[in-house]
């Protein structure tokens, strides 16, 4: 990444020299999420694959069970 370098006071991205008074600065987060928010977040999340995951090991099993049934047939 030739032309770009860190500025050492703020940490931010500095432009190539053909921009220099082009800067990119990252912000700080303005809201930070609760701890109680991701939790039941990562619950929820946790949840829905559990049912996902039965789902579909259950459509799996369906499908390959027809496909040895086809298969023992020829």
């Amino acid at each position: 990444m030739e032309g770009f370098g860190r500025s050492e006071q703020s940490g931010s991205l500095l432009l190539p020299s053909s921009a220099p008074d082009l800067l990119l600065t990252s912000r700080a987060p303005r809201r930070a999420v609760s701890v109680l928010t991701c939790s039941k977040l990562c619950g929820v999340c946790f949840v829905a694959g559990i049912v996902v995951g039965f789902s579909l090991k259950r459509r799996l099993r369906k499908w390959a069970a027809s496909l040895l049934r086809r298969i023992k047939d020829d």
